[in-house]
């Protein structure tokens, strides 16, 4: 006890050196120059468009003056960029046409490591751009793209910050984040881009049609536009308006003024039907036949009632061609959180985010449609409409549920439901103030009598200063039926954050309390007071050439009941992290926790052996000493020693990841995570390895493998997905999944297996 009380004394000290560093230092964020204007260029009717095939050399591209201009946020913020850039854009024909000359003095040297529509495009050269088209300093389109031309898109809200901290941009992968936050990568758009790699550098083209995107009617409007283009061999970031370090693309209110747009009136309206065939079998299985066969027709339908709103609906709706979640090792008594990968919910799901992510969320999409063990429940329709209305940002959501039934489909286990979520919000110049109500409802004669569950919610986020913010939300909820004891009860937080280009910091206070219970919503516990901070540091060393930058930083929370009774703590600590100038980190930092467990808990289960932690009070201290290679680089990887103990016992782990990019087309990679601790009550291993293939025939047309086995749940799952994609995230899907037991405990070998044929077509008209 009195070594945990001396380091605990010593992890104090170092918060206070922190703590009186800054107070030392000024933190004052240097202003960027005013954002540039330009006029755009207008596209005649009976002018001839640019043809897109990824080269400007079309005569109508010579009547635009390019705008040229870029400075550097990295490696030198606020010097020119140390390869030329011009950028033009069109309007006409009821398209946006923008064409980018990325010059480089050797092309040879371009890095091109995607070739996957919504592929990260951060460890690439490439363009990534955004459309501020209400011209309201929160909100935008994103569209990016590399030297071969993939397709990157999604929505940004309210600057990408979600609970006052930036969520970080500049083209992280769509596909594999699935998350719901203020930055929205999952979002589909109907557009065209081609890219080529000549002697100037690499070029490319886009053509976004103006009914992919709202905006607002009227001659001569103004859109904010800003570019970023990723210098990778050199790893130089440059923007044609200046973002100061610390922000990135989605810091929309510091974005150019593009003036001169004519815009039409916006008629879109699309029909996206879908034809699925899948057998699958269920080996585990003993009443009735294994093998499930079914055919399904559904259809999503997308009206743009005005240039500003879209109704969006669904019937029958599918998820079949959705890639399977990856596994994770739980060594906590709270649920894991696994993120939403269904296209239909991730599309405008920033506008109904609230809460604290991943905290307190009070709706969270997987909540509908699907079991808590992750099992599809069937979905018969529903429809949501997004948008503006009269300066609000709107949103409206409606889905109704079949029953649930049983794995072999003889019972019903839990009844139909239907889920409303309202959601307002105000902008008012870059701050935002809202309110959201969800509401789930039991339906059908299934569903007991007063089958509920509502939350309610207020929220808010002020921007105090260019570099401040504010943000809290109070909210309550009421339930009925079985979880008629539950009551209504509330949670709320208050979060401030303060980032420039050297420093961020924030702090925050939450509560949440015994009977709150957002059943559509994620909350992995409740009844908590919870205080939390974190200080980044991000200095730049001038006169050491190979470190790009140092980044020590700590960060604490900690949860009490509602008697001052410490729950848990955590501490991160983290004083030695160096960022070389081609990219990676390596660094060395502590973790020091507390557990307070008022019950027992299973931490391994498995093979008829379990390991229990009982109640009690614990503390212990982990180390780490971590290294991640340049990820541009054709083979890189990442390796983490962990040391140190685990509530009363030791921890050794050890985690290694290897990527291969064989081709700019062919990408693998392998990981492999070993944890061995060693506790009082037992002994146990865990092992998780991830495995996963792709190769891409074209930028819409690919081919990936995921590959994982859990030594924790005992289970060898296989997923692998081809998709031959037309617009808009449509097209074939042919799907195969098997999941196999590797217990000894167990007599099953192969638990499940599947086999999916989907084809979705957009028509547009």
């Amino acid at each position: 006890m009195c070594r945990l009380d001396y380091r605990y004394s010593c992890c104090l000290r170092f918060v206070l050196v922190c703590a009186a560093v800054l107070t030392a230092t000024p933190l004052v964020a240097q202003q960027p120059p005013p954002p540039p204007t330009f006029t755009v260029g207008k596209l005649a009717d009976s002018a001839e468009a640019p043809i897109i095939d990824g080269k400007v050399n079309e005569a109508v591209w010579q009547t635009v003056p390019p705008y040229a201009t870029f400075t550097q946020q990295d490696p030198v913020e606020g010097a020119p960029a140390s390869e030329k850039t011009e950028v033009r854009v069109l309007v006409g024909k009821g398209t946006l046409y923008i064409s980018v000359i990325a010059f480089d003095s050797d092309p040879s040297k371009i890095i091109v490591s995607q070739a996957r529509r919504d592929g990260s495009l951060s460890e690439t050269d490439s363009i990534v751009l955004v459309l501020d088209t209400f011209n309201d300093n929160q909100n935008a389109f994103v569209f990016g793209t590399n030297p071969l031309g993939i397709e990157y898109d999604g929505q940004v809200a309210r600057e990408g910050q979600t609970s006052g901290v930036s969520l970080g941009g500049g083209g992280a992968a769509g596909i594999q984040r699935g998350g719901i936050s203020a930055f929205n990568p999952n979002w589909d758009g109907s557009w065209t881009v081609k890219s080529q790699v000549t002697d100037r550098g690499w070029e490319t083209e886009l053509a976004i049609p103006l009914k992919t995107l709202r905006y607002q009617t009227g001659t001569n409007q103004t859109w904010g536009f800003n570019l970023m283009r990723n210098i990778r061999h050199k790893n130089e970031q440059v923007y044609l308006a200046t973002i100061p370090r610390g922000f990135d693309i989605y810091r929309v209110s510091l974005a150019a003024k593009m003036s001169g747009l004519d815009l039409p009136p916006r008629r879109d309206l699309k029909l996206i039907p879908y034809a699925l065939g899948s057998v699958n079998k269920d080996y585990t299985r003993i009443v009735g036949d294994k093998v499930d066969k079914k055919a399904v027709v559904g259809l999503d339908f997308k009206w743009g009632i005005r240039p500003n709103l879209t109704l969006d609906a669904t019937v029958n709706t599918d998820f079949a061609q959705v890639e399977a979640d990856e596994e994770q090792v739980n060594l906590t008594r709270f649920d894991l959180f696994f993120p939403e990968k269904r296209p239909f919910f991730l599309e405008n799901a920033s506008t109904f985010q609230f809460g604290n992510p991943q905290q307190i969320d009070l709706f969270f999409t997987r909540r509908i449609g699907l079991s808590a063990t992750g099992v599809p429940i069937d979905i018969l329709g529903g429809g949501r409409l997004s948008g503006k209305l009269g300066g609000w940002n709107v949103g409206a959501l409606n889905i109704q549920t079949d029953e649930a039934e049983n794995a072999a489909g003889t019972q019903v286990v839990g009844p139909a439901n239907n889920f409303t979520t309202l959601r307002v919000q105000r902008e008012v110049g870059r701050s935002s103030y809202g309110a959201i109500f969800v509401n789930r409802q039991g339906t059908g004669s299934s569903a007991p009598a007063g089958d509920f569950n509502r939350a309610y919610g207020v929220d808010a986020n002020i921007q105090l200063s260019p570099s401040q913010r504010l943000s809290g939300f109070v909210a309550r909820t009421d339930s009925g039926g079985a979880r008629k004891a539950f009551g209504s009860d509330y949670a709320g937080r208050a979060f401030y954050n303060f980032t420039n280009s050297l420093w961020q910091i924030s702090g925050g206070y939450s509560q949440v309390g015994e009977g709150f219970n957002p059943e559509v919503g994620f909350l992995p516990r409740r009844g908590y007071r919870r205080p939390e901070f974190r200080a980044f540091f991000q200095p730049q060393p001038k006169k050491i050439e190979w470190i790009r930058r140092v980044a020590p930083h700590v960060s604490f929370n900690s949860f009490y009941d509602f008697n001052g009774n410490l729950q848990s703590e955590a501490w991160h600590i983290h004083p030695f992290e160096i960022q070389p100038k081609q990219g990676g980190r390596f660094g060395w930092f502590a973790d020091y926790s507390k557990d307070n467990p008022t019950a027992s808990f299973a931490v391994y289960n498995r093979d008829g052996r379990r390991v229990v932690i009982p109640a009690g009070q614990y503390a212990w201290w982990q180390n780490a000493f971590e290294y991640f290679h340049n990820p541009s680089a054709r083979v890189t990887g990442t390796v983490r020693f962990r040391v140190g103990d685990y509530y009363d016992g030791d921890f050794t782990s050890a985690e290694f990841t290897s990527e291969y990019r064989i081709t700019p087309k062919a990408t693998a990679s392998v990981g492999w995570t070993h944890q061995d601790i060693k506790l009082p009550y037992g002994n146990f291993v865990n092992n998780l390895v991830p495995i996963k293939a792709n190769y891409s025939f074209t930028t819409l047309a690919n081919i990936s493998a995921l590959l994982q086995y859990n030594s924790q749940t005992g289970q060898f799952s296989s997923n692998v997905r081809l998709a031959m994609l037309n617009r808009s995230g449509t097209g074939l899907f042919v799907v195969f999944n098997d999941r196999r037991d590797l217990l000894s405990s167990t007599t099953a070998e192969t638990l499940g297996r599947s086999f999916v044929i989907k084809y979705t077509r957009l028509v547009d008209f």
